[in-house]
């Protein structure tokens, strides 16, 4: 006889099966890296993402929150890595775009912050 249940008067065939298990197998997980750099009005945390279990993807996304004006705090999303690079290297055009979220300490901060990440090879120069 097949493994039964009754619920509410009701029989039922019982069917085992593992949905964690099955779940387990159906992930395609990405890991990463984070590295954060905060001061009173705004907070930059860099984020690169693995390759493979040793070696990175060569671009980096940032995540800026602007902490300087209103609650809930403005969070915007960067991901492109030339416009990085001009700011630090204090490109006219990518400062212009810069000092549409931050004033000049921001700014000063953030290529402080870029220049970090080149140091610790997350962002080429």
């Amino acid at each position: 006889m097949m493994d039964r249940i009754q619920i509410n008067g009701v029989w039922y065939v019982r069917e085992d099966f593992n949905y964690v298990r099955e779940k387990e197998r159906e992930m395609n997980l990405t890991f990463s890296q984070t590295c954060t750099y905060e001061t009173d009005d705004y907070c930059w945390e860099a984020t690169r993402l693995y390759k493979d279990k040793e070696t990175f993807y060569p671009d980096i996304d940032i995540k800026f929150t602007d902490k300087s004006w209103t609650k809930p705090w403005q969070e915007e999303y960067w991901d492109n890595n030339a416009w990085m690079k001009g700011v630090l290297e204090e490109d006219p055009e990518s400062i212009f775009e810069a000092k549409n979220n931050m004033n000049d300490e921001g700014i000063a901060d953030f290529r402080a912050f870029l220049k970090k990440l080149v140091e610790l090879e997350w962002l080429t120069k």
